[in-house]
Formats: C-alpha cells, sequence, structure tokens
C-alpha cells in the first residue's frame, strides 16, 4: 500500500489492531500534476511537481486544449472546461507554470509550449483550475459480485445511520500545510457489525461500545484511505471500482479480511491495467508486489508484459529503478520482444551506469551470462572490445562470451553440437523475438503501410537518442501477396543463403476463399515459406518458429500469436492478453530461426 510504516486498521474499542505489512512510499514523478482545492476529485486547481516541490499554473492563456491535457494525464475521459484563475482558491509556494498553450494532443502538461519553468508573471489570485468529466475514467475497472443483492445496502452505507461501531481515518484534502505536508482530516465510516460479521477481519467484538477517537497512521496518498473505505463499501455492496493506483492496496486489503473472491478478481484485473502507465512505474510496482504477495499468476503477467515492451521499458523512467532481480528474470526469456540481442547488452550497460553505485561486480557478471552473445552478429561482436562499457570491468568473461559468438558464426551447428562444452539447452543459441531487419516486417492496417525498423538501432541507442524507432511507408494492401526475404539463420554461416517469405493479411473469408484457403477465424495473418528448408554442413536441422506481434497504435505489445501451418490467428478482443482500445493494431511478422 506504499505506506512509510505498518498502517493500523482501527475499530473503536476494538483492543487489537489489524495491521499490514510494510512497503516503499513512491515520490511524485518530475512534471506530475494534482488537482487541489476541491472536494471533488474530478476538478480543482491544477498543480505541478518540479524539483520536489508543488506548484502552481497560471491562467494566462490557460484554455480548454490545456484543460483536456491536464485531464487526460490524470486518465480523466476529458475536460468540461478550464477553470479561471481563483475558482480553486489560491495555492502557495511556487509558481511553476505561465502562457501554457498545448495544442490538446499531448501525452502531459510538461509538453505543452510555455514560459520556462518558474518563469512567470502573475501570482496565486491567478491560479488556473480544471473541470474533468466525472465518472469512471479510462483506468478504472469495475467489479461486481452484487447478482441479486439489493441496493439497499448501499444506500444504507452511504446513509450513515444505524452505527454499531465507527471507523475513523484520515484523508487528504488537496491542500498543503506550511511545513509543506500534505494537509490531512478525519474521516469516519459508519460500520454495520452484521454485515461486516462474514469477514472476521472485520468485525468488531460484541462488547465494544467505547466511542473515543482512533485514527490510522497519517499516510501521504489519499488512493490508500480512499482503497480501504471503497473496500468496506464492498462489504455492502459487493461492487467496486478497481483502478491502477488502487489496485495493489484493494488486493491486499482483499487478501487480509479474507476476501477471496474479490482479491481473485483484483489480482485479475492487474492484467487489464498493465499497459496504462506508459512511465513503467505502475508495472515495475506490481511486479514487486506479486514477489511479495507470493502471487506467481500476477508474476509472471508482469514479466510478460515487461518482456513483450522490453524496448520501452529500458527508455523509460523507471528503468533505473528495476531490480537486479527483475533484470535477472527478464534477461533469462527467450519472448523478449528486441531489434536485436546488441540492444539487450546496451539496455543493461545503460542500466548498470544508472544504478552502478547499488550493484555489485558478481551482479553484473550474473546479468551479463544472460546475453545471449551468439545471437549477436559478428561485427558486432569485433566492435565489443572498444566500445562496451563493461570490458574493461568483466574482460575475461567478455572474452569467453565473445568467442563462443564467433564460433557460432563461424561453424556448422552440427560441429558446435559435437564439442566437449556444448550443452543442449543452451538458451544463448536460441534467438528471442528480434524485430529489427531483416527478421522483422511491420503492417498497419489503418493505414495500409509496410515498416521496417531503422538501419541500425544500436549505434542510436549509444548516442543517447532514441532506440529502434520504425519507419512506415506506402506499400500495397495485404490482401495482395508481399514478398520478404531473409537469411537462413543468424549465423555467419548463412550470410549468402535466404529464404524468401509469402505473407498474407486476410480481413474476409472471401480474400481466404479466392486463393483456395480456408481461415478457421478472422482476422488470419499467412506466413509461408515459399523456398525449401536447408540444412547446415553438420547435418543439424533448422527450423522456424515464427510470431505475429500485435501492437496497440504502436504504444506497446498487447498480443503475441505463434504461426502455426503457416497461419497465424487474431483473436476477438476480450481474448486478447492484453487490452488495446479502437483495434488500432500494428502486425509485426517476424521470423525465428533456431536449431533443432
Amino acid at each position: 500500500c506504499h505506506t512509510p510504516k505498518p498502517i493500523s486498521f482501527v475499530f473503536v474499542g476494538l483492543s487489537k489492531e489489524q495491521s499490514f505489512s510494510e512497503s516503499k512510499i513512491r515520490s511524485p514523478e518530475e512534471g506530475a500534476i494534482r488537482l487541489a482545492g476541491s472536494k471533488t476529485r474530478s476538478q480543482g486547481r491544477v498543480e505541478v511537481y518540479l524539483h520536489g516541490k508543488w506548484g502552481t499554473v497560471c491562467h494566462n492563456a490557460w484554455d480548454l486544449p490545456d484543460a483536456q491535457v491536464v485531464c487526460r494525464q490524470l486518465h480523466f475521459k476529458g475536460a468540461v472546461s478550464a477553470a479561471a484563475g481563483g475558482t480553486f482558491g489560491e495555492g502557495t509556494g511556487q509558481i511553476w507554470l505561465d502562457q501554457t498553450k498545448c495544442v490538446g494532443t499531448e501525452n502531459s502538461l510538461s509538453n505543452c509550449s510555455y514560459n520556462g519553468w518558474g518563469l512567470i508573471d502573475c501570482s496565486h489570485k491567478d491560479d488556473a483550475g480544471v473541470i474533468c468529466v466525472a465518472g469512471t475514467s479510462a483506468t478504472e475497472t469495475f467489479v461486481d459480485h452484487s447478482l441479486e443483492l439489493s441496493e439497499d445496502l448501499g444506500q444504507l452505507f452511504d446513509s450513515e445511520e444505524g452505527c454499531d461501531f465507527l471507523i475513523h481515518g484520515y484523508t487528504y484534502t488537496g491542500e498543503n500545510r506550511d511545513d509543506g505536508l500534505w494537509e490531512m482530516v478525519d474521516t469516519t465510516v459508519c460500520a454495520h457489525r452484521m454485515i461486516l460479521s462474514r469477514f472476521p477481519g472485520l468485525t468488531a467484538p460484541h462488547d465494544s461500545d467505547d466511542r473515543n477517537d482512533s485514527v490510522w497512521s497519517p499516510i501521504p496518498q489519499v488512493t490508500i484511505v480512499e482503497s480501504a473505505l471503497c473496500t468496506i463499501r464492498y462489504v455492502y455492496t459487493r461492487k467496486l471500482e478497481v483502478s491502477r493506483t488502487t489496485a495493489e492496496c484493494i488486493h491486499q486489503l482483499a487478501s487480509h479480511f479474507g476476501m477471496r473472491r474479490l482479491m481473485e478478481d483484483a489480482g485479475r484485473l492487474f492484467t487489464k491495467l498493465l499497459p496504462e502507465d506508459r512511465s513503467f512505474l505502475t508495472q515495475v510496482s506490481f511486479y514487486e508486489y506479486s514477489v511479495e504477495a507470493g502471487d506467481r499468476v500476477l508474476q509472471e503477467n508482469c514479466l510478460q508484459y515487461m518482456a513483450w515492451n522490453f524496448q520501452k521499458l529500458s527508455t523509460s523512467k523507471a528503468w533505473s529503478s528495476v531490480s537486479a532481480e527483475l533484470l535477472q528474470a527478464l534477461l533469462s526469456r527467450s519472448d523478449l520482444v528486441v531489434p536485436g540481442e546488441t540492444f539487450v547488452l546496451a539496455a543493461l550497460e545503460d542500466w548498470v551506469s544508472q544504478v552502478n553505485r547499488t550493484t555489485s561486480e558478481e551482479q553484473q557478471a550474473a546479468l551479463l551470462a544472460r546475453v545471449r552473445f551468439p545471437m549477436i552478429p559478428a561485427k558486432e561482436l569485433i566492435k565489443l572490445r572498444y566500445t562496451s562499457a563493461l570490458y574493461s570491468v568483466h574482460p575475461t568473461l567478455y572474452q569467453e562470451k565473445v568467442l563462443k559468438g564467433f564460433q557460432a558464426h563461424s561453424l556448422p551447428f552440427g560441429t558446435l553440437k559435437n564439442s566437449s562444452n556444448f550443452q543442449a539447452d543452451d538458451r544463448d543459441y536460441q534467438a528471442r523475438i528480434y524485430t529489427a531487419p531483416p527478421w522483422s516486417v511491420a503492417y498497419d492496417q489503418s493505414v495500409e503501410t509496410i515498416g521496417r525498423p531503422i538501419d541500425n538501432p544500436y549505434d542510436r541507442f549509444r548516442r543517447g537518442s532514441h532506440r529502434g524507432n520504425t519507419q512506415y511507408y506506402k506499400k500495397p494492401s495485404l490482401r495482395t501477396t508481399e514478398h520478404h526475404s531473409t537469411p537462413v539463420h543468424t549465423s555467419a554461416v548463412f550470410n549468402d543463403r535466404k529464404v524468401d517469405w509469402q505473407l498474407n493479411l486476410f480481413n474476409e473469408q472471401s480474400d481466404c476463399s479466392s486463393r483456395g484457403l480456408l481461415c478457421d477465424s478472422l482476422p488470419a495473418a499467412r506466413m509461408r515459406m515459399s523456398t525449401h528448408k536447408y540444412q547446415d554442413q553438420g547435418q543439424g536441422s533448422i527450423r522456424y518458429s515464427n510470431r505475429l506481434l500485435l501492437s496497440c497504435r504502436g504504444r506497446f505489445i498487447f498480443h503475441i500469436v505463434d504461426f502455426k501451418e503457416d497461419f497465424a490467428y487474431v483473436p476477438a478482443g476480450a481474448s486478447v492478453t492484453y487490452p488495446c482500445p479502437n483495434e488500432g493494431y500494428i502486425y509485426h511478422f517476424v521470423v525465428r530461426p533456431e536449431y533443432i
């Protein structure tokens, strides 16, 4: 629940407190925003977090496009209006922004045009505000276990009448105190013994009649208290809204109080909430929570999402907060979606440079051991001695790994597997899901284009700019057959041997039948080898475990399908691994050669 110390959930008159376990508190990100000065969550004075301080925004040039950006950044569906200065009271301290001019499509307020941080010509009486569209936000998911349960119990909870005992806590007002801490107010929940009696952890003793004030430990995050209060309300109504900011706490509360069904459904909803946070702070936090809670299913869901979107994770704000244990788990996976193995090594070097003070040489060596050097192109292996920041720290390990890579590029696999130090389960010879050319082709159905990643994403990465961006250019629709060529294998042994592939994407059954094919479902992708399979010089067979990657409008990979007998079928919306709203799909055809 992200608390600074164990929090006590205290029932008035209850002699023994029910406490939760300790976990880390997360500071706001630079550029984070919040609404203050209002009792309604969907409206208030806009405040921005910078250099460890919250500050306000001047209303000069403040308009509806600015409000739209703020409301979307806070995960509301949109803005009703941009409130004039002073509508939600005057803030205190710093005024961060003035002359803010948003187009309305920006991802965050800090991406809009403005005078510069702290360059202002106004006072706090001009503090700008917004009114967002109230109701369920885009990141909330509804749990409904009510069946035929009467709404009267929900009305009873809201009426605060006929209490058997009270539950006290603190909630955040939206204001700051003079000492900079968040202002908290006492909050009371009216509870009824009979209704809560189904959950022993929530039941007060029958001799409880003492109503002296008892409180939760002060917590500077309003979502924590809101999570607990709405969990109590769930006991009455069996209905609950879960968002990515409340999911962990609701899951922990449900576990603590024996609400098994709520705990299971809250855990299931983690999967739907994973794609919502582009900073990856939520995904990393969910993973850490799953390890602490011992939830193997949630742990795998988080690992899978971060593996499929490793490229974006490694460029995100959360990269430096990734633990060595989490990174090791990711680097061990073959479903890591990356431009190439050189990218994996470069991302690891970047991670080490950011957390150098907290990682030991032993940890670095353990992570380097999971980089698949035989999958790095031979021309890149030659450069590592001069370009890798970790080479001088681990020269012996690098020399062994680079030698292994050169052997894979110069010897037939039949010779390699007969050597004394070869291990059949060695993952170094297994390709991950590589999206750099020539191994991948992307098709954006919305604009009927085929695209290929930039020629050398690795050099761009080392210069610190964007990694593995994709360019799209006009091509005919994949209703017609497209042809693509790849080497037989990643090994340099096969540099002069090519495999030709025929690519199709069918959206209608007529597209299939016109080619004498029967598609089991639609949409369907087809990837057919048009040349014969090869064998290497040592008679070791090569097979292809090709994949179809589904990207949600280029933002994240949300589903991966195996090609079986040349076909990969795209499941219906509710059956995909992670939700993609509006179905703005980009299809990535990926060739994955592997030795048998």
